[in-house]
């Protein structure tokens, strides 16, 4: 059996309900029944919905947030935590006020948003998380930020394109539950899913080629590459199908296929 399972959330285990279905549930317990370990990660933060998403998976273990720069026990307690340059953190907000585009800041147990806009309400209530609005200067220079994220209409990626300074790595991601958004994660450079997984496997003593990643986006790339058993979904980016063995939609139960095959597949 496969020890460990990583599995990202939206797009993977949350579809256009923006719930977890109860197919995944009941493989869920099959797994844990059977000792194997089943992780989040997620760009979303430990709360709201996530939160409780990563209780039922597994509370005696960590879990990656916040697209890496956080690795968590759903309790609380961090395994480790990275935060952006304050100076960076300006930069974003300056940018974002000048083209007028949607900015999230958040630490490690908050949302700041500088303004309510539709697409920002929307990713709040999926997220169940209640949006703090503040001078996001003000955030930048008190609080620790751990992520930065940009919500775009597709046809605004080009605006940002061009704004990531050299200390930090974008990753992009979409939300069937929001599907007329695109998210733009913002972390300190060389932090990714990918830097979290091998820190969560190194934790939890289980080899990078002993365990199954799942995931949608280009955002999960970094742990793809990294996981002896890649996954990905129907509706993930066309790009990655070409790379990595393709399961079902995320609509209709597609991760349970390679949620099982830790049952079935052998260590390396």
């Amino acid at each position: 059996m496969i020890p460990l399972v990583v599995c990202d959330l939206d797009g993977t285990l949350v579809g256009s309900s923006g719930q977890v279905s109860e197919c995944i549930w009941q493989t869920v317990g099959t797994l844990r029944a059977a000792g194997i370990r089943v992780a989040l990660a997620t760009g979303r933060p430990n709360q709201g919905l996530c939160h409780k998403v990563a209780l039922q998976l597994g509370a005696n273990h960590p879990h990656i947030f916040q697209s890496g720069a956080l690795i968590a026990y759903p309790g609380g307690e961090t395994t480790q935590v990275t935060a952006l340059k304050e100076s960076v953190t300006k930069t974003l907000v300056g940018r974002a006020r000048e083209l007028g585009l949607v900015l999230e800041l958040y630490t490690p147990n908050a949302l700041f948003i500088e303004r309510k806009t539709p697409l920002g309400n929307a990713h709040a209530k999926l997220l169940g998380v209640k949006a703090i609005v503040r001078d996001l200067f003000e955030v930048a220079q008190n609080e620790p930020v751990i992520r930065a994220q940009w919500i775009v209409a597709p046809s605004q990626l080009e605006q940002i394109e061009d704004l990531a300074p050299r200390e930090v790595q974008y990753s992009t991601a979409t939300s069937p539950a929001v599907p007329e958004a695109k998210f733009v994660s913002v972390t300190k450079a060389g932090i990714s899913k990918g830097s979290a997984l091998k820190t969560l496997a190194d934790t939890l003593k289980v080899d990078l080629q002993n365990l199954i990643v799942i995931g949608d986006s280009s955002g999960d790339e970094p742990m793809l590459e990294l996981a002896g058993h890649p996954f990905v979904m129907a509706n993930a980016e066309p790009h990655l199908h070409n790379r990595y063995k393709v399961v079902g939609d995320v609509d209709a139960c597609g991760a349970v296929e390679a949620l099982e095959q830790a049952l079935v597949l052998q260590p390396r």
